[in-house]
């Protein structure tokens, strides 16, 4: 695929706007936000055995964006302990949606008990980081990190088709490489595959027959997880 088949950083507006809005306070603070997740998406690449590696760098080559990619290569060797996360959030909405309001609720009951310690941290004044422990904001703000992983499990909806949280990294990780490259690259998809999820037999033609049996049935659903994979690896790149 060449440049010209992706989104032009100039009909990403919105998007620059929303990187730019992240990164440039950062910035000022001397916090290389893109370098930082450079850095983190080689760590990612580190971590593959050499024929892996291989493929990761070649995939690179053809026109992926590394920190997309290493990302994806991180969400699929992850995906197969979500299988709870999944049975519990995805194909139960009733305990999804109590569970969003437990976390809500415990969020709550620490800022109105400890307000004026939240109060502190923000003017400076972190006493209990000095003593080894997380400030009550920072505590504050992972729960409602974690309301809103609970919360996304609404867009993986069973009636989806989605088997599995393994299945859908998969696709994505073949769907951002086409959207990206142009091809599928069986062969370096099927190698991180079979690094990362197994089994130790799988190659391209397994690959290959996967996507004939899922691709399309996957995609009519979560395309647009893809469409902001790309949209997002263009605007880090191009964006000085």
């Amino acid at each position: 695929m060449s440049d010209a088949d992706k989104p032009k950083i100039e009909a990403l507006a919105d998007e620059v706007a929303l990187w730019k809005a992240y990164r440039d306070p950062r910035r000022v603070k001397g916090f290389d936000v893109a370098k930082f997740y450079l850095d983190l998406a080689e760590e990612q690449k580190k971590r593959l055995p050499p024929g892996a590696r291989g493929d990761f760098t070649e995939l690179c080559k053809d026109g992926c964006f590394p920190i997309a990619l290493a990302a994806l290569v991180a969400l699929l060797r992850f995906s197969p302990q979500l299988g709870s996360y999944w049975a519990e959030l995805v194909d139960r909405p009733d305990n999804r949606e109590k569970s969003a309001r437990d976390v809500e609720k415990a969020v709550k009951t620490i800022e109105s008990l400890l307000g004026s310690v939240i109060s502190l941290e923000e003017a400076g004044e972190n006493e209990l980081a000095k003593i080894g422990h997380l400030p009550v904001s920072q505590v504050t703000s992972e729960l409602r990190f974690y309301i809103k992983f609970i919360n996304f499990a609404a867009t993986l909806s069973a009636d989806m088709e989605i088997r599995s949280p393994v299945e859908l990294s998969k696709y994505l990780l073949a769907s951002y490489i086409r959207k990206m490259t142009g091809r599928f690259h069986d062969k370096n998809v099927s190698g991180l595959i079979q690094e990362l999820v197994g089994p130790a037999n799988y190659d391209e033609v397994n690959q290959r027959m996967w996507r004939n049996r899922n691709y399309k049935r996957i995609d009519s659903h979560f395309s647009w997880m893809t469409r902001m994979l790309v949209a997002a690896s263009v605007v880090i790149a191009q964006t000085p």
